[in-house]
């Protein structure tokens, strides 16, 4: 049997000064002042490249925080003016709704009840219900359990007899103003009053 290394030839001094000349090598590089002068140098500049780029990543951070924060304020009171413009037109509307169904007159009356039917239907589009045409609405809105979504719907009722009889249809300021009591009930509960 052969042996790679024959223990006879094994000189383990030579092992030995071997490793101590890699280290001795090392340390006489370690110690070198021109290879610290060198090394301090290139570090230096990868330094100063590193905080170049830090400071400028801060820099642009602020200004994007600063820019994010002037378009959330922005869009914030775009929000409110815009809330407000619904609160104003909504109630506008509703007070105009039962100043009519306080008037003397039964055409004001009907006018009410179909003004108040038309301001269901826009509030059921604008709140995301689906539906092309108020029964279709009204349907979608059932899906959601509101608790007087039956009013909503006799309200319709009576609003469609006035609208296909026309000036036949019997409107007395009781029933109408019972009408508009039910759909009041209903915007109530969505909010919209």
């Amino acid at each position: 049997m052969n042996f790679p290394v024959n223990p006879v030839y094994f000189n383990i001094t030579f092992f030995f000064s071997k490793i101590v000349n890699f280290f001795e090598n090392i340390w006489q590089f370690l110690s070198n002042p021109r290879i610290w002068t060198s090394a301090s140098n290139i570090i230096s500049i990868i330094i100063i490249f590193f905080l170049i780029i830090i400071i400028y990543s801060l820099v642009r951070i602020f200004e994007l925080q600063k820019d994010q924060k002037e378009e959330v304020k922005s869009k914030i009171s775009e929000m409110k003016e815009k809330q407000s413009d619904k609160e104003e037109n909504g109630n506008y509307r509703w007070h105009y709704i039962l100043t009519l169904i306080e008037g003397t007159q039964e055409s004001d009356w009907r006018v009410a009840i179909l003004e108040a039917d038309s301001l269901l239907e826009e509030v059921l589009k604008e709140k995301g219900f689906s539906g092309e045409t108020l029964n279709e609405l009204l349907n979608s809105a059932r899906e959601s359990g509101f608790r007087h979504i039956q009013d909503a719907w006799d309200a319709h009722i009576y609003r469609n007899e006035i609208a296909h009889k026309g000036i036949e249809a019997e409107i007395t300021q009781v029933k109408g103003r019972l009408m508009i009591k039910k759909y009041q009930n209903f915007f109530e509960e969505l909010g919209v009053i």
